[in-house]
């Protein structure tokens, strides 16, 4: 092979690596997203960012990372892997954790719900019997000024001053 080709070899290599570094910012950065979208929680894989995962979002071969040739890349992506873990609900165990404890406050808030419900249709259901009694009143009351009308009362003119 002639220096010429070694050179093309070189250049091609380099920028292979190059994309695939990209690709694994970019895959960094895409479960980060994601992971702020769901309240913390990633989305896929059962909930577990590792290595692996990390790999195949960026779409390359674990094994890559792994090479002495890309061993920078490794500990970024292993120093990267480590704050995550530390900052943010990451493996599925702790997930499954996380989701059982959320079921629990929404079905806590569900509850308050319906128990305030029951309330406020206890109270609309004594308003409006309360408000068909004074109907019933204000009708009777109709009715004795309408008899009370035919008597010999005249009201009292107000006086001008």
């Amino acid at each position: 092979m002639s220096e010429q080709h070694k050179a093309a070899a070189m250049k091609r290599g380099t920028e292979r690596t190059a994309q695939m570094e990209q690709d694994v910012a970019d895959a960094m950065r895409a479960i980060v997203e994601e992971m702020q979208a769901n309240n913390g929680i990633y989305p896929h894989n059962g909930g577990a960012v590792s290595m692996a995962e990390l790999a195949r979002r960026a779409g390359i071969n674990e094994s890559t990372l792994y090479k002495k040739d890309n061993a920078s890349l490794k500990e970024r992506a292993k120093l990267w892997l480590d704050t995550l873990k530390k900052k943010e609900t990451v493996g599925r165990m702790r997930v499954r954790k996380t989701h059982a404890e959320r079921a629990d406050s929404w079905e806590k808030k569900y509850k308050a719900l319906e128990l305030r419900h029951i309330c406020t249709e206890l109270e609309l259901q004594s308003l409006q019997a309360e408000a068909q009694k004074l109907r019933d009143d204000n009708a009777a009351l109709l009715e004795q000024m309408r008899v009370s009308g035919r008597s010999k009362v005249t009201p009292i003119p107000k006086r001008k001053n």
